[in-house]
């Protein structure tokens, strides 16, 4: 393919991937919204469910996560995206013993992968541009 070809396509990429971002953004506000809604109205007729509303905060946190994965395209974004899912998985089902263990045991190897696996260029956040091609040689 010819290298201009390449950087449209790549530039295309990056433009539908910000526009997922901005639209998955717009519903993580509109369910922030709701879930304050909703816990007050429950809350003051004496039917409010703790289980429900962690349910509902860790998709949210689910959500902003998953769109910083989406713009900054780091490894770290994506273990926190990992961490983020697992814990709110740990945190809403009450699933067996053994489900529980390997929950845990995911979310450890999450902050193994952190600690020595990431390096510091990991945590850098990258400037907000198109990507461009690779070098042709």
């Amino acid at each position: 393919m010819k290298p201009k070809a390449i950087t449209a396509l790549l530039k295309t990429a990056w433009l539908l991937e910000l526009i997922i971002a901005v639209f998955i953004l717009l519903v993580t506000v509109l369910q922030m919204a709701l879930t304050g809604k909703d816990s007050v109205e429950y809350l003051l007729a004496g039917q409010f469910s703790l289980d429900e509303f962690f349910a509902s905060t860790m998709n949210i946190i689910v959500g902003l996560e998953f769109i910083k994965m989406l713009i900054l395209h780091t490894p770290r974004a994506v273990t926190d995206v990992l961490l983020f899912a697992i814990a709110r998985q740990l945190v809403v089902s009450h699933a067996s013993p053994v489900d529980t263990l390997l929950g845990v045991s995911a979310v450890a190897l999450i902050f193994v992968i952190k600690k020595f696996l990431h390096t510091k260029e990991d945590a850098d956040i990258p400037v907000m541009r198109p990507p461009q091609p690779p070098n042709q040689q």
